[in-house]
């Protein structure tokens, strides 16, 4: 077929394959391997949600929900919203979504121009610079430091600023590092964000995995920022539901009403039966997303305190999400390399950290999402593996 290949859109034949999936994929091929690689829960959704979206969908909860999202999920995600975040938000401030990836998507596709620029931290989530060329802008990193737990600084948000940045795109908790922004550093941004009239999209899909009694805090509650703020949430993290594919996002009323067109032509809506999944965890399953927290605290606890056993790793504790991300920068040239020859080795998967930023090739990403006992095991591998090859 002649010349199809350039029919290929420019952008999407310039996007790199995730390296997640790849060393996921890598590791499931492979035997006896603990996987280190997939950020999900170990969890599996609760019984009671599970059986009340069945009953849900044996009574006929099959079919088409309006694009917004089902008007009892809305009702019941508003009440739940107001009392985690203090604000008045009403159900034109919602938007149900096919996952976070699907509040991405709509939120860039709204609101993004050609060239529109989008600044975000590094280390960041790789599919941020997907979704964001995927609407035609460009991502524009600010760089944080290990040495300093991946903190950002508001001066280099500030001096990266240009007259085609439009949006500062923020995610506390982090993935990949587990840093969470400090109350003073949301301050500043907001103040930023004001000045220089910037739209704040606030990934906050790890808002419940919060460690050592601390508590959530946005840039949505900060003064003026309710109204050029939107958060994008998911059920996936906090109720063991990835599989299920529901997300919401939450801002201003004329910013949600463009959204949710983008949902209208992408998706239709979310999958009615997942909604309804989504309806069952608000009303039941607060105490098992605290319970999953705290089991998350004991296997950060143990994996941190493992790496900073190993000579030349340096680490950071992470306060939240499920991630670690140590450099490894006095022993390796290359992540990439490095976590093939552990794979092969040892037979444990984590993720190489170029992904994440430029800055990250000599960093990797462990997702302590399993037992304890697999942890352990994991840990005294890696160990193993280093003491014996660096």
């Amino acid at each position: 077929m002649r010349g199809w290949n350039r029919s290929i859109s420019d952008v999407v034949k310039a996007l790199k394959p995730s390296k997640i999936r790849e060393m996921t994929l890598l590791a499931s091929s492979m035997e006896g391997v603990i996987s280190l690689a997939i950020g999900e829960p170990d969890f599996h959704t609760p019984t009671e949600v599970c059986e009340k979206a069945l009953q849900d969908a044996m009574e006929g909860a099959t079919h088409y929900a309006p694009s917004q999202g089902d008007p009892e999920l809305l009702e019941e995600l508003e009440r739940y919203l107001r009392g985690r975040y203090g604000l008045p938000i009403a159900k034109g401030n919602l938007l149900i979504t096919a996952g976070g990836m699907g509040a991405l998507t709509a939120i860039f596709r709204t609101v993004l121009n050609p060239g529109d620029e989008v600044l975000v931290p590094e280390p960041h989530f790789p599919e941020y610079m997907a979704h964001v060329e995927l609407a035609g802008g460009r991502l524009l990193r600010v760089p944080t430091e290990v040495e300093e737990g991946y903190a950002l600084r508001p001066e280099e948000v500030r001096k990266r600023i240009t007259s085609k940045t439009k949006v500062l795109l923020l995610n506390s908790p982090n993935n990949p590092t587990g840093s969470v922004l400090e109350g003073d550093v949301l301050d500043e941004l907001a103040r930023i964000a004001l000045e220089a009239d910037l739209l704040v999209v606030s990934d906050e899909v790890y808002d419940r995995l919060i460690f050592d009694e601390r508590r959530h805090e946005s840039i949505v509650t900060r003064p003026g920022m309710f109204q050029r703020t939107v958060v994008i949430g998911s059920f996936s993290k906090a109720f063991a539901m990835t599989g299920w594919r529901l997300g919401y996002a939450f801002g201003p009323p004329d910013i949600i009403e463009e959204m949710t067109k983008v949902v209208t032509y992408y998706t239709s809506c979310a999958s009615s039966v997942s909604q309804r999944a989504a309806l069952a965890a608000l009303r039941t399953s607060q105490k098992f997303a605290d319970e999953m927290r705290e089991e998350f605290q004991r296997r950060r606890d143990l994996v941190y305190r493992a790496l900073t056993d190993i000579p030349g790793v340096k680490v950071n504790r992470p306060a939240g999400a499920f991630y670690i991300f140590p450099s490894l920068e006095a022993l390796i040239e290359d992540g990439h390399e490095f976590a093939l020859r552990l794979l092969e080795k040892e037979r444990v998967a984590v993720v190489p950290g170029e992904p994440f930023g430029p800055s990250c090739k000599r960093c990797v990403r462990i997702a302590f999402t399993l037992k304890r006992e697999l942890l352990f095991e994991a840990m005294e591998r890696i160990k193993r593996f280093v003491k014996a090859n660096y």
